[in-house]
């Protein structure tokens, strides 16, 4: 089988399996799917960033990371959560009695993967909670799925200027043009098929900053991956890589429309 067969296979089991969940899952399911995404992302970012030559508190980080997810739930109370966190992993690291260097590079890369991988998931928990909240969910998807398969195609068939060569030798100017227009298209289509409460005035701009701030994203991930010497997070979705590679452009533009969302249209 080809890898864009296996892309597309892929994509067929895995996408009405994730709307099902958003759509008809009870809150505690759709926090169950977000605390497995964060659980596998933050593993595969564990083993991206040890190949660098970093160690982690692994199993700690792990456990923080889902507490983070589970602290969305948790209203204000969660914002006493990250400087907690971080009071634990200094914790860790005065046990185990590390030389200052290694522990304040373990204790700082382990808070950064426990809130990139549960920190920035843990939005679609909020998102979920607003109203039509699975129908904004689906927004996202749509304009991030959108921009992804017009950057791949366009970006593979014309593209020829470098956008970060340095990060991601793949990626093109003409792909990334091709990617935030592909993304403006999915969030019209979205719009058209379920979410006319949306107006366009905030539709077409909310669509192109989260289609451009989600390929921020995916420079990121491309960044980790570029400096552990990795082509992909992991190997659990055939042909698309690991998780982390899935959702790296969710972990941006989720938030991202949770705030423009939250400050320009409630």
């Amino acid at each position: 089988m080809s890898p864009l067969a296996k892309r597309v296979l892929s994509a067929a089991v895995l996408i009405p399996l994730v709307i099902g969940i958003v759509h008809y899952g009870s809150p505690l399911l759709v926090g169950l799917l977000v605390a497995a995404a964060a659980a596998i992302s933050w593993q595969e970012y564990a083993g991206l960033i040890e190949q660098i030559g970093v160690r982690l508190y692994r199993t700690l980080g792990l456990v923080l990371s889902l507490i983070t997810v589970a602290a969305f739930y948790s209203g204000e109370a969660a914002l006493a959560w990250p400087p907690l966190a971080f009071a634990l992993l200094f914790v860790a690291a005065a046990v185990e009695k590390e030389s200052l260097p290694i522990g304040l590079e373990s204790i700082t890369y382990t808070f950064l993967g426990i809130f990139y991988t549960g920190g920035l998931l843990g939005f679609f928990l909020l998102l979920r909670e607003l109203p039509e909240g699975a129908f904004l969910i689906y927004f996202i998807l749509f304009v991030v799925w959108a921009g992804d398969s017009a950057g791949f195609f366009v970006g593979r068939a014309i593209g020829k200027k470098p956008l970060a060569l340095a990060i991601s030798p793949g990626k093109t100017v003409e792909g990334a043009i091709a990617n935030a227009l592909g993304g403006v298209a999915g969030g019209a289509v979205a719009k058209l098929l379920f979410l006319d409460s949306l107006s366009w005035a905030h539709c077409l701009p909310a669509a192109l900053i989260c289609g451009i701030i989600g390929q921020l994203g995916d420079l990121f991930e491309s960044m980790i991956k570029r400096s552990a010497g990795a082509k992909d997070s992991g190997t659990l979705i055939p042909g698309h890589g690991g998780v982390l590679d899935r959702v790296d452009s969710l972990l941006f533009a989720g938030p991202a429309f949770y705030c423009y969302y939250g400050f320009l249209v409630l």
